[in-house]
């Protein structure tokens, strides 16, 4: 009792503790762990995604195309005044003009020609009263004015400026050097932004007297701004509105955020959205209400503001979701003014070295100008990513919970329910915050309660897995002797497999490796020698050196020419039981000697053995029967085996294989049969390898012949197929496997396995009704069907599909496969195919005499 109020108290300290640094974790707001909550937060806003751009919002893009044909930037301002001339003409709503000009134009051409007009009145003034004709002052006054008129050409600024008043729906940017300023006098106001300040303000108890706002440090959270960058005065004056252009990025270097309003100087300065928007919605600067820490109102549409007094964007996908037009283009009437008329357009970077690319949640190398329309639409759509007023409620109680179930729950449960509970929450914590993301633009919090829950789990359960193993360390010790005990037990009984079982649980000392050489002995005496390497393989992961285990393994292990050992094999294909590594002495089986393995067949392995005593050379032939009969009915099946290899024996005709022996060494059954030359008639059932009909049915002539002798001996074949009808290089005919399937059939009657290979099988065989030689008769008409199509008579995607079809269908004319069959062979193979056995070809000599 003491032990376990112990443990439950260390990990009660533990859940606390994990729960306690996750919690500091969490209201510390330490970078590291943020930016664990903003992967997440972008692989929402991925899945959050419409890919649908506001159709009020288009993109004017000075890109590539307009480089190369326009010229290198900085272009002349009397260009960008022609675009804004082209744009305003197509009557948008308002022009987003994001291009920063904060001096005048720096042409030397003007400032000449501003020289030489200055010089070229003083000398007017001094040559008048000299000049008596009038027509000279009139030369004089004409050149004048055409001077004024090259000066007024050249004036790049007055052109632009003209422009941009003629448009009067104008805004153009500024910038601010983000943070506190490092001097705390005040900065004098430029009078070009004494217009672009927003003056609705909130009062707030924090808010210092007369300034309408408040610095960050004696408020809510602020973003800050100073020294602003401003467009050139002749600009500003006449532009419909002025807003900062800052892009503000999280600590990650990701722009998640958008900043409305910056507070610099205790002034508030609207961003170039906003004024945008304000135009677009032609409202006036005092209709804008900022409250401080909570939203910013303007008629019935709002922004809700987060922390710094910025706004979540909500991008609607990726780039060029929204249209891009060339300023090429636009200058040279290549679109429609339609595109344009009512719209909101945005002029902006994108040509390669201009643009100013960034990282989003939704990807990397976002244009800033698209930034800008994301947030533009944000807020003309009113769709927004918010943080809820809920949501530090939310956060902090999933905190508490996962700590009372880190510290009190999986402390007390067992590993595989509290891993259960655990991923279960872990689920719901991740569902719900991915739905409300996705579906509500509701971001709350979801990292720190599931990283309280991974690591508190992850603690818990490794202490416990490690104090539980140096307890099994203690068990296992004590389960070491009864281990060996119950080994040397199931050895002693001839349990060989459950004797290495108990042995391999016991750690290779001098005494295991003693007990486990003797085991592989047991098996080698019963020729079960995969078994015994291993057993050898076992102890040699232990003592490579061990005893001659390096010998017996190699020579066990070895395929080729060599040894036989014997077979109480599984039938699993590929299984051999020749082994390399030749023996001193020849391997044998009774009296024959084993040369090498011929191949496998369906009951057996085949191999190619000498009778020394009249040097003549045999197919021998294992038997494999099933290892879980009875050893009472495996004796009684292993006498009909004999009896069976007898009756077959006594066969001779010059079709049917001739069987010399058969006999038993060890616990392996064998059978010593001719040795042909040549191979199976599975070589003829594909359709491009197809016999010629006549020779085809000749083959069959002389299976039949053979069947009826045999039939008219009492034995019955029951396994007809092309893979037991040999074809040898004297073109005769032999057919094998005379009475295995009935002595195999023994020893599977307690399975209840259907006997046979089921496509030649005849309907009395699959229902298990007693059989005679009419069903081999109908196996052969199977095979003459399938060696003159190349296709089975009867088929089907499974077993069941296939005896269904064999016990109720009728099969396909051959001539459908096969048009060049005669007429003459259809009523044959119907014939022996017939479903009734007493309609079939009763004897082989009627189905030759057909034939």
């Amino acid at each position: 009792m003491a032990k376990k109020t112990s443990w439950l108290l260390s990990e009660l300290i533990i859940g606390f503790i994990v729960s306690a640094l996750v919690a500091g974790m969490y209201f510390g707001e330490f970078s590291f762990f943020e930016g664990i909550e903003y992967k997440l937060y972008d692989l929402r806003a991925k899945f959050r995604q419409t890919k649908k751009a506001n159709p009020d919002i288009v993109i004017v893009t000075i890109d590539d195309q307009s480089i190369t044909n326009i010229g290198r930037w900085p272009w002349p301002r009397s260009v960008i005044a022609g675009l804004v001339d082209k744009l305003a003409s197509t009557e948008p709503k308002v022009i987003g003009l994001n291009i920063l000009f904060t001096e005048p134009d720096r042409n030397q051409g003007l400032e000449e020609i501003r020289y030489l007009k200055q010089q070229y009145v003083g000398m007017m003034f001094k040559l008048q009263r000299k000049l008596k004709a009038a027509g000279d002052k009139r030369q004089m006054s004409e050149f004048l004015e055409a001077m004024s008129i090259s000066e007024e050409a050249m004036d790049n600024d007055t052109i632009l400026s003209n422009s941009i008043a003629d448009a009067g729906n104008v805004v153009l940017p500024m910038f601010f050097a983000m943070g506190v300023p490092l001097t705390s006098e005040a900065e004098e106001i430029p009078e070009l932004l004494s217009n672009n300040i927003l003056s609705n303000i909130e009062e707030t108890a924090t808010s210092p007297a007369g300034q309408g706002g408040y610095p960050a440090e004696k408020g809510p959270d602020v973003t800050q701004g100073h020294s602003p960058v401003i467009p050139y005065e002749l600009f500003g004056e006449v532009a419909g509105g002025i807003g900062h252009s800052n892009l503000t990025a999280d600590s990650d270097g990701v722009i998640r955020r958008a900043v409305p309003v910056i507070y610099s100087d205790g002034k508030y300065y609207p961003s170039f959205v906003m004024q945008l928007v304000r135009l677009y919605r032609k409202i006036s600067l005092d209709d804008i209400k900022v409250r401080p820490g909570k939203e910013i109102t303007f008629g019935n549409a709002r922004i809700p503001l987060g922390e710094r007094m910025a706004m979540l964007i909500d991008y609607a996908g990726p780039v060029q979701t929204y249209p891009y037009y060339s300023v090429f283009d636009v200058l040279t009437d290549k679109i429609p003014p339609e595109v344009f008329k009512n719209k909101i357009i945005i002029v902006g970077y994108m040509a390669t070295g201009l643009a100013d690319l960034n990282v989003v949640p939704i990807g990397h190398n976002f244009p800033g100008t698209e930034i800008i329309a994301n947030t533009l639409q944000n807020i003309l759509e009113q769709k927004f990513i918010s943080r809820p007023a809920w949501a530090r409620s939310f956060e902090i109680g999933s905190l508490l919970f996962c700590a009372v179930l880190v510290t009190f729950l999986i402390s007390r449960l067992k590993a595989q329910w509290s891993s259960l509970i655990s991923a279960v929450v872990l689920l719901a914590i991740f569902a719900f915050g991915t739905y409300m993301f996705v579906k509500g633009g509701q971001w709350v919090k979801i990292s720190y309660p599931s990283l309280l829950l991974l690591v508190g789990y992850t603690v818990i359960i490794s202490r416990r897995f490690l104090l539980t193993e140096k307890r099994k360390e203690l068990v296992e010790a004590e389960s070491i002797e009864t281990n060996k005990m119950l080994g040397l037990s199931f050895q002693g009984q001839g349990m060989l497999d459950l004797a290495f079982e108990k042995f391999r649980k016991c750690p290779v000392d001098d005494t295991v490796k003693e007990l486990l050489y003797n085991l592989g002995l047991d098996f080698e005496r019963k020729r079960q020698f995969n078994k015994a390497v291993a057993v050898y393989e076992h102890v040699q992961s232990a003592d490579p050196k061990y005893k001659d285990i390096a010998n017996k393994t190699q020579m066990l292990k070895s395929a080729g020419e060599g040894a036989i050992f014997g077979t109480t094999l599984k039938k699993t294909k590929g299984e051999t039981v020749i082994l390399e590594g030749a023996a001193a002495q020849t391997p044998t089986l009774g009296r024959y000697e084993i040369v090498k393995e011929l191949g496998h067949g369906a009951m057996g392995t085949v191999y190619l053995g000498k009778d020394p005593k009249i040097n003549r050379m045999v197919a021998v032939k294992t038997v494999r029967f099933e290892d879980d009969v009875p050893e009472e009915e495996m004796k009684s099946i292993k006498q009909r085996f004999f009896r069976e290899a007898e009756s077959a024996g006594k066969l001779a005709h010059p079709n049917i294989i001739r069987i010399f022996d058969a006999g038993e060494d060890y616990d392996v059954s064998y059978i010593a049969m001719e040795l042909l030359e040549g191979g199976d008639l599975k070589d003829f059932c594909a359709k491009d390898k197809l016999l010629p009909i006549r020779d085809a049915v000749n083959y069959v002539i002389k299976v039949a012949d053979a069947l009826d002798y045999a039939h008219q001996q009492g034995v019955v074949h029951r396994d007809i197929k092309p893979a037991n009808i040999m074809h040898l290089k004297d073109g005769s005919i032999r057919v094998t496997d005379f009475g295995i399937a009935r002595i195999m059939a023994s020893s599977k009657t307690q399975t209840g396995t259907v006997l046979g290979t089921p496509s030649y099988m005849s309907p009395e065989q699959i229902s298990g009704k007693k059989v005679d030689g009419r069903a081999d008769l109908f196996s052969l008409g199977v095979v003459l069907y399938e060696l003159l199509t190349g296709e089975k008579p009867f088929q089907g995607d499974n077993i069941a599909t296939l005896l269904f079809q064999i016990a109720n269908e009728n099969p396909p004319d051959p001539k459908t496969y096969n048009p060049a069959i005669p007429d003459c062979l259809a009523p044959v193979i119907d014939r022996a195919l017939r479903k009734d056995p007493e309609k079939r070809y009763q004897r082989g000599q009627e189905m030759v005499a057909d034939l």
